[in-house]
């Protein structure tokens, strides 16, 4: 199972962010949009799935709609979870969350749909006023895409209902727990195995062998050169750990 993640927009999106009489910091949506994104990858990797991300994750740079949906087609992932904000209330009460899917989607788009609404809602309390909180919606993400795609609007950056509380990181955790639930039901994903002691002993090995192959830092470059000289180390494996008993060893013929 593999899964795309995109965190809509970039800071630089022109008109993206929260009103400034509700929030004086005029927060930028895809700081809000990124740090769901960031936590429901992270959620995920305790799941028998692959996530990528087809924005950009620092929020710098910005990456057309065009070019987010060519990744996802070219990696093959079973579904496309693009992660937004709402507006549109100017500073008035209600909102809430809305999730999209295109018109006449799939209903495997319909099935994740409605379950990101239900469960982000049962765990946020995000509700909202909206008379059809699961409608279609004719979005770029939503039609160019080869695989079942839903977009999420998590809350209204102008409302006076919402704001203050997508605001806040519990917020932001809470969505996340939401979605990730919402897939780990209709997917079926299963919590993958904590990593056996063997399983460990071979990561530490190769990452021995990885440290034992690399140059000498420039810093240590000399140095290492004239301990060598006067026989206190070979300079083999400068970038490795070592032993008590080597440094026993070294300490020794430093000191003769």
């Amino acid at each position: 199972m593999r899964i795309c993640i995109d965190a809509g927009h970039y800071l630089g999106t022109p008109g993206k962010r929260c009103l400034k009489s509700i929030d004086p910091q005029e927060t930028r949506e895809w700081v809000l949009n990124g740090r769901v994104a960031d936590r429901v990858q992270a959620l995920l990797q305790a799941y028998d799935c692959e996530t990528i991300r087809v924005d950009d994750v620092t929020g710098k740079e910005e990456v057309t709609l065009y070019e987010r949906v060519r990744k996802a087609n070219k990696a093959g992932v079973e579904l496309y979870l693009s992660i937004h904000h709402n507006a549109g209330i100017r500073g008035g009460s209600g909102g809430g969350i809305v999730v999209y899917v295109c018109p006449g989607a799939d209903r495997q788009s319909k099935t994740v749909q409605q379950a990101i609404y239900q469960h982000t809602v049962t765990k946020t309390g995000l509700k909202g006023n909206r008379a059809n909180p699961t409608p279609e919606g004719n979005l770029y993400v939503l039609n160019a895409s080869a695989m079942p795609a839903v977009l999420g609007e998590f809350g209204f950056m102008d409302s006076t209902t919402d704001t203050p509380i997508i605001l806040t990181q519990a917020y932001a955790d809470q969505l996340a727990q939401g979605i990730v639930e919402a897939l780990v039901e209709v997917y079926g994903l299963k919590e993958v195995d904590t990593v056996t002691y063997e399983q460990w002993k071979g990561f530490m090995e190769r990452y021995q062998q990885e440290q034992s192959q690399l140059p000498p830092s420039d810093w240590a470059a000399e140095g290492l050169v004239q301990a060598k000289a006067r026989g206190i180390t070979d300079a083999s494996r400068p970038q490795s750990g070592a032993t008590r008993q080597e440094v026993a060893l070294m300490i020794n013929a430093a000191i003769k």
